[in-house]
This record gives structure tokens, sequence and C-alpha cells, in this order.
């Protein structure tokens, strides 16, 4: 018996070997066939507002799809805000639906184009402030790199000094 019961036989034992049966093939990149062609296009026109028309389809417009999008949130947040603010005050004042119905869907729109700008003025900034941290360390490392070879260069030149002595 065993720590936990059971049968007192011991349990099978698989085989191991120290060496791959078969060697394993590498694939390179250029061993691979490409994904896409190198064909250059056809046509040489430019291209027209009626081409990107054409393109643009019905799954272009999924929730999915803006929801992916960075700072779609955060406009549509600003855009909703906007519109109960405006629509609630209009309202108020001058006690007229269609009035404040008006004012709350003008102010949607322009609460979605001042949330989206602002969101994507913060994230430059911070992609920008990113690359600025990214220089500094590259520079810092350098001038440590440089710092290091300078101590090795005069550690071997005393090396060197201390072995022509003899």
């Amino acid at each position: 018996m065993g720590w936990f019961g059971g049968s007192s036989t011991p349990s099978k034992l698989s085989v191991v070997s120290e060496v791959p049966s078969e060697p394993a093939t590498q694939q390179y990149l250029e061993d691979l066939p490409p994904k896409f062609e190198d064909k250059e296009p056809v046509s040489r026109r430019e291209p027209t507002l009626i081409d990107a028309a054409k393109q643009i389809k019905l799954s272009d417009f999924s929730v999915e799809r803006f929801i992916g999008m960075p700072c779609f949130r955060e406009a549509m947040i600003t855009g909703f805000q906007a519109m109960g603010v405006l629509g609630t005050v209009t309202f108020l004042i001058h006690k007229n639906v269609s009035r404040s119905l008006n004012w709350s869907v003008c102010g949607f729109f322009l609460g979605n184009v001042v949330g989206w700008e602002q969101c994507r003025s913060i994230r430059r900034r911070s992609f920008q402030m990113m690359e600025k941290a990214k220089q500094a360390k590259e520079e810092r490392n350098a001038k440590s790199w440089e710092k290091h070879v300078k101590e090795e260069d005069e550690q071997y030149q005393k090396f060197q000094e201390f072995n022509s002595k003899k």
C-alpha cells in the first residue's frame, strides 16, 4: 500500500529517449509562399470619392468596430452629457419640447466632436511624451556605455603598462 492506498504494483513508466527520433526541420521566411502578390496596380489614376464610396461596407458600421476605437467611449459620454444639459436647460427656459429636442441633438453632436478632439489631443501628447522618454533613456544608455568603455580602456592601458614593466 502506498500513501494513498490502492494496489501495491507500481504504475507504468513511459520510455523517454534523450535523442529525438526525427530532427525537426527549420522553416525560414524565405521558404514560405508570399501572403500577398507583389503586382503593381493596373491603373495609375488618382482615387476618387466614388472609389472610396464603393469600398464602404455595412460591416464597417458594427458596434464592435466602434467600441474598439480609442476615444469613442469618451466622445459618446461627453455627447450624451451635452445633450442632456442643453436639452434640459432649453426646455426649462422656453417650455418648448421641439426646440429643446433640436438643441439636445445639436448638443450631442457638438459634445461628441469636443470629446473626440480632447481625447485625441491627450493621446497625442502622451505618445509624444513616451517618445521623449524613449529618447532620453537611449541617450542615458549611450552616455553610460561611453563611460563604461572609457573605464575599460583605462584599465586595459594599466594592465598593458604593468605587463610591459616585467
